[in-house]
């Protein structure tokens, strides 16, 4: 039989576990953890395998504003590589091009959220622009899609509730382990009450 204590035990040795990076297996988990616990754990765990097949099928208007992006750097990259070396007439030109490349991928940002806001998971960053946030004619103020592996990427979006498989295991040991202590405040709460309420028996008794 599993007392409290031995649980408790178990729980924060495997909890130490996977914080050193070592694997518990699920059925360690399923030993060790009510069966509520264990049911919260399996669909938090079939939540991150659903996100990460979502997260592999972008929708055409991602993939579309990440093709246009890439175009527009490519062309701010070679205005800029002309002016470091000294040809200012060829580099003026392409800068110019990737301003209105830029503006135009601002522009069809702006059309693809008015027809889905809920598109905006897919980046990194707020992308609803009016006259006082319009991002620069730069890569680096345009929003990433959060799976760019480009260094301007400042994650967020989908990636808020991604876990890994260690993470999630983490998650229900804690949430089991906080569980208990409160059980535990609980019980000395409720031993608290009876006796008061034993002592304020006692005293009418004796009155």
């Amino acid at each position: 039989m599993k007392t409290d204590a031995k649980r408790e035990a178990k729980l924060r040795a495997m909890l130490d576990m996977l914080r050193r990076g070592e694997n518990v297996q699920n059925r360690q988990l399923q030993t060790w953890l009510t069966a509520e616990e264990y049911a919260r754990f399996e669909g938090d765990r079939r939540e991150q395998i659903e996100l990460r097949k979502d997260l592999k099928d972008k929708p055409e208007q991602i993939l579309e504003y990440e093709k246009r992006l890439k175009r527009a750097i490519f062309t701010y990259s070679k205005a800029d590589n002309f002016s470091g070396r000294g040809n200012h007439k060829a580099a003026q030109k392409l800068f110019y091009q990737a301003d209105t490349e830029f503006e135009r991928l601002a522009e069809f940002l702006s059309e693809i959220m008015a027809g889905d806001a809920s598109l905006a998971h897919w980046f990194d960053r707020n992308v609803h622009f009016d006259a006082t946030n319009t991002p620069h004619s730069s890569s680096e103020n345009f929003p990433r899609v959060i799976t760019s592996r480009s260094l301007e990427n400042r994650g967020g979006g989908h990636l808020t509730g991604m876990k890994t498989k260690r993470q999630t295991k983490i998650d229900a040991v804690e949430t089991a382990l906080e569980s208990m202590q409160h059980k535990d405040e609980d019980d000395a709460a409720k031993i608290a009450r009876r006796m008061s309420v034993a002592r304020k028996l006692r005293k009418l008794a004796s009155d």
